[in-house]
């Protein structure tokens, strides 16, 4: 089986407010590539997103944007490309809600 494992953090409350990415690609039933990154989502971040995953702001002070990142990951996100998440409503709406800002 293919697919890409996707998983985000946010800064705050809000969905476009992603402050890590991490993906794992999967072919053939084996690991193949991972990839993890903070992100600067150049928001506010919310005392309680920090205590759940303990990202600060002068943690991704120096880290890519979004936009900056996006060019090297979209061909993970093709249409034809199987895309999984442990909240995958959480995680895709996140994606969404980034590409949209």
């Amino acid at each position: 089986m293919d697919f890409v494992a996707l998983d985000f953090e946010t800064a705050n409350f809000k969905r476009n407010s992603a402050c890590s990415i991490a993906l794992t690609v999967v072919r053939n039933d084996h690991i193949v590539d991972e990839f993890y990154s903070l992100i600067n989502p150049q928001v506010p971040f919310n005392q309680r997103n920090i205590q759940i995953h303990g990202i600060r702001p002068e943690d991704v002070s120096n880290a890519p944007t979004f936009l900056e990142l996006w060019p090297h990951l979209s061909p993970l996100f093709a249409p034809n490309k199987l895309i999984v998440a442990h909240n995958a409503t959480f995680d895709c709406s996140v994606l969404k809600n980034t590409l949209a800002y």
